[in-house]
Order: structure tokens, then C-alpha cells, then sequence
């Protein structure tokens, strides 16, 4: 084969990973003009990825991704060689992220030749009895266990310790002291991102800062908390945390929306001209409480998202918010059960800023 032809399959290969790509992926024209090809390479790559069971190509659909079509059970082609079952416990939640991991990890599965068994984790699933009923399967290789905003009891850490297989806990919410070696953490960098929310509107000239805490309890949170209020006082700005009691599996939105209500004497008699949310519905509710209530976005309060969905480009003023790899993280889990990376003790992941119209200079 040819080195076009290889760098074309790779490519889509990658992109049949992101989550859009179940809607739209390139064109063969597109990609002729991308790789600068002819068709012939291009057409080749497609039609050995469909029948791989990567891509689905027809007329009228064009190039689009073929995972998740089973939302249980997705077993890789008959035309890729089958390495044996994945076990995804994933969090039953309205969330962007979530989607997003789910839809790479079954990608990946099927691209790297894995069954994907997936389990939907909801407030009162049983996920030590759920995990102990996967112990069983004859072809386990490897279990991937969404984090929600619970903190993992002792006694389902002890059961992954005895698993056969590596484990990997997936956009973690909590550090942990201690792990089994079979068990990896991969989670957002999130005392990093607290600094560079902070140092972002630092540059624009802010010297007032909130914090909604739209979220429950837990290290994602602290840590971010930690990292914004470390980089204000190196800059001598005025930081609130803005909160309210939150626990485990409530609306992300009305958090938000409840703070922002709760804290509106606050951040006039503070005079704080940033605000930064946890969430993307967290922000588009904050910011609704804040124009009924006269105060305007981005002229005398900018948002911050942290968090990223493509919504807060259509919200007027467009959100500027953060955007962690999730489809990095999603797949360094499926290459440490494959044994591409090694166990990871702690993996964090940054995020970058993706910059709209909500941020004001001051």
C-alpha cells in the first residue's frame, strides 16, 4: 500500500473517534484535497475501513462513523480479529462528556478488535454486584469504570484488585491515596485549570473574580478551587467561591442557576466582573439569572464554562469555555487494557480555552 494510503486510514481512523463523526466525517473530496491524493487512495482507505467496521459510507449519508449502533453490545466485524471483552461502566447522566467518552470507547474497542459489553450506572445501581457478574466472563480483558461524583467505596477498590485484567477508574472525580496495581486514574488536570481560568481573565484586565461552585463536593472541585485562589493571590485579585449544597446525581443546571440567584448582592457589592461556572448548562442558566436581572454579559460580568459543548457557541454572547481531551483519555484507557500504556498511577489531563464572545477586556 501506498504512504498516502496509509496516512489517509490513519487519519480517519482518529477521526472516526470524536463523537461528530457518528454525524459527518470528510468527504472523499475533501480528504483528496486535505492529503492532496487522488481518488483512488482515498476511495481505497474508506472502503477497507467500512468493511473493518469503522466507517458506514452511502449515498445521501456520506462518510460517518459505524459505532454505537448497538447501545449494549458491539462486537467488532468478523473481518477484524477479536482479542476478547471490555467491560464499560459508564454514568447514566445528562452530561456532553459522557457521550463523548462513550462514543470513543466503543469506537476504539471495534477499531483495536474488542467486544464492548457497556453497563449504564444509575443512582441506585449496584456496582459491586454489576462488577462481580463481569468477573465471570470467560474473555474478560479489561474493565473501564466512569467515575461519577460518588467517591468509590473500599470494597469495590478490593474487587477490582482481584480482577484478572487491568481496570481503569475514567474521568476520575476523586484522587485516592492508594490503588491496586492493576488499577490506572486517569482524570482532568483540574488544579491547572483552576490557574489558567484565573490567569485568562487576569490578561483581560479583571481583578474581581467568582467562583460557582455548580458542582458536588469532591477533589475535581477543590483542586480547581485550589489552583484559582493560588494564582489570584500571585496577582493580587479578589477571588469569591460562590455555593450551594449540591450532592451527587442533582441538575448541574439548577446549581447554577440557584447560585447565581443566591449571589447576586455578592457580586455587585464585590464588584466582581468574572464569573466562572462548572458546567455547560451550569453557564447557559447563570447566564439567564443574571439577564433578568439586568445584569449584562459580557459588559459588566464575562463567563467562564468549565466544560465545553458546542450549544455555548450558539448562546449569545457565544461562551468561552474550557475543552479537556476526553477522547485522549477515553482512548490512553482502552491502550492501558491493551497494554499500549502502562498501568497509570495518576494521569491528568489539561484543558485548553476555547475563546468566544462572553469574555470582556477591562
Amino acid at each position: 500500500m501506498s504512504q498516502k494510503y496509509d496516512e489517509i486510514k490513519a487519519f480517519l481512523k482518529a477521526e472516526a473517534l470524536k463523537p461528530e463523526s457518528r454525524v459527518r466525517m470528510p468527504t472523499i473530496a475533501e480528504l483528496m484535497q486535505r492529503f492532496r491524493a487522488s481518488q483512488s487512495p482515498v476511495s481505497r482507505a474508506v472502503h477497507d475501513l467500512e468493511r473493518e467496521g469503522v466507517l458506514y459510507c452511502r449515498r445521501g449519508a456520506g462518510i460517518v462513523s459505524r459505532s454505537g449502533s448497538a447501545p449494549f453490545t458491539v462486537k467488532p466485524p468478523a473481518e477484524v480479529k477479536r482479542r476478547g471483552e471490555v467491560a464499560f461502566f459508564s454514568i447514566d447522566y445528562f452530561a456532553n462528556t459522557i457521550w463523548e467518552m462513550e462514543h470513543t470507547l466503543n469506537a476504539y474497542a471495534q477499531q483495536l478488535g474488542y467486544t464492548a459489553r457497556n453497563y449504564r450506572l444509575q443512582r441506585d445501581s449496584d456496582r459491586i454486584g454489576l462488577l462481580r457478574s463481569t468477573m465471570g466472563a470467560e474473555e474478560l480483558r479489561g474493565v473501564v469504570l466512569m467515575s461519577s461524583a460518588d467517591r468509590l467505596e473500599p470494597e469495590l477498590i478490593e474487587l477490582l484488585s482481584k480482577l484478572p485484567c487491568p481496570a481503569v477508574i475514567l474521568d476520575s472525580y476523586f484522587h485516592y491515596d492508594s490503588l491496586p496495581g492493576n488499577v490506572s486514574l486517569l482524570m482532568p488536570d483540574a488544579k491547572t485549570n483552576g490557574r489558567n481560568c484565573v490567569e485568562y481573565f487576569h490578561a483581560a484586565g479583571h481583578r474581581s473574580i467568582g467562583f460557582v461552585r455548580s458542582a458536588p463536593d469532591g477533589s475535581i472541585p477543590q483542586q480547581m478551587i485550589a489552583g484559582a485562589l493560588e494564582a489570584a493571590e500571585e496577582r493580587d485579585m479578589e477571588f469569591t467561591v460562590l455555593s450551594c449544597a449540591i450532592k451527587s446525581w442533582e441538575s448541574n443546571c439548577d446549581a447554577g442557576r440557584n447560585i447565581t440567584r443566591n449571589s447576586l448582592d455578592i457580586i455587585r457589592s464585590r464588584q466582581i466582573t468574572g464569573l466562572i461556572y462548572i458546567g455547560p448548562s451550569s453557564t447557559i442558566a447563570g447566564r439567564r439569572v443574571l439577564w433578568e436581572n439586568g445584569i449584562r454579559v459580557p459588559d459588566e460580568v464575562s463567563l467562564l464554562s468549565h466544560g465545553n459543548d458546542s450549544l455555548l457557541g450558539d448562546c449569545i454572547p457565544a461562551l468561552t469555555s474550557t475543552k479537556t481531551d476526553f477522547t485522549a483519555m477515553s482512548r490512553d484507557a482502552l491502550d492501558i487494557v491493551a497494554g499500549g500504556l502502562p498501568r497509570q498511577e495518576l494521569r491528568l489531563y489539561p484543558a485548553e480555552i476555547i475563546e468566544r464572545e462572553s469574555i470582556a477586556s477591562r
